[in-house]
């Protein structure tokens, strides 16, 4: 299991490929929403199979893995990844509340949830849209929530300590993080905590940030005009030539040619009449029902 770390506000994909994943665990709601095909997906400790118009709805940091069972003719999903902070109507039940059944059924699903997703698809995703982004999104929430029969958290079983230890580090990979300060958080001793990344992990705590960290830098280099040395900092680094060392070995070069390369990849892009942002985050819209 793994923390997926994607910082960027709001993320939609439209899947025409088989894929399987990892079980994972993220800060983010995620929203997948099969048009054809089926996929089978794990939810907490729930095994779910979903059929075309079936929609799983994940809240942040619940364990989920899933791949598809159908060729690759016959495959297409959507996936939307939010950011709770865009979701004010909705922050607390998100973050307080477990969904009891987690996977809604086309039959009861209103039309405006489709209305604003295909809304979502046709516009840009920039933070100049967020406003639209987030009245779209919290649209389809109003009319998902009252299905997924919402309970108190404390009233769930509690999250597996693997859980809440890389959710943790999840949200503060840029503070310093030890072994010490962790065993001490947790209450646990640091041969157990190790043992935890070793056997369940299959990777050393270092090793763990380090790949947090890298994936943030690269946030900040394609995204920003940051100086090197701030992106360093930004990313949980104090020491530039640490992070170019860590940054090189990661990505095969250092972060100054690694911007380089990305503006010179999206320059070309520019030049050949694509939008790279778009083409990087979502695909065509063809929904199921078209309302």
């Amino acid at each position: 299991m793994f923390y997926e770390n994607k910082p960027d506000f709001f993320l939609l994909y439209n899947e025409t490929t088989p894929l399987q994943y990892p079980l994972h665990i993220h800060s983010y709601i995620e929203y997948v929403h099969v048009i054809s095909g089926l996929i089978e997906m794990q939810i907490g400790d729930e095994v779910y199979t979903l059929k075309p118009g079936d929609i799983a709805f994940i809240f942040p940091n619940v364990p989920h893995k899933y791949h598809t069972l159908s060729a690759s003719h016959d495959t297409q999903f959507y996936i939307m990844n939010s950011s709770v902070d865009i979701l004010p109507m909705h922050k607390m039940e998100l973050l307080g509340k477990y969904p009891h059944m987690p996977v809604v059924h086309p039959d009861p699903l209103h039309k405006d949830v489709l209305y604003a997703e295909r809304r979502l698809f046709e516009i840009t995703l920039e933070e100049e849209n967020t406003p639209l982004i987030s009245s779209l999104t919290s649209l389809i929430l109003c009319h998902i929530f009252p299905l997924l029969q919402l309970n108190d958290f404390e009233n769930t079983p509690p999250l597996d300590l693997t859980c809440k230890i890389i959710a943790y580090i999840g949200n503060n990979f840029q503070e310093e993080i030890t072994l010490p300060l962790l065993a001490k958080k947790f209450g646990i001793g640091k041969y157990t905590l190790s043992r935890i990344f070793s056997n369940v992990l299959g990777i050393s705590l270092p090793s763990y940030l380090n790949s947090l960290r890298i994936e943030y830098a690269v946030y900040l280099l394609q995204r920003t005009d940051m100086d090197i040395i701030n992106v360093a900092i930004e990313s949980g680094y104090h020491n530039q030539q640490t992070f170019n060392r860590i940054f090189k070995n990661a990505k095969g070069c250092t972060p100054k040619e690694y911007r380089q390369s990305h503006r010179q990849a999206v320059t070309r892009q520019l030049n050949t009449g694509l939008n790279p942002s778009r083409q990087e985050s979502c695909g065509a819209y063809n929904p199921l029902n078209n309302p």
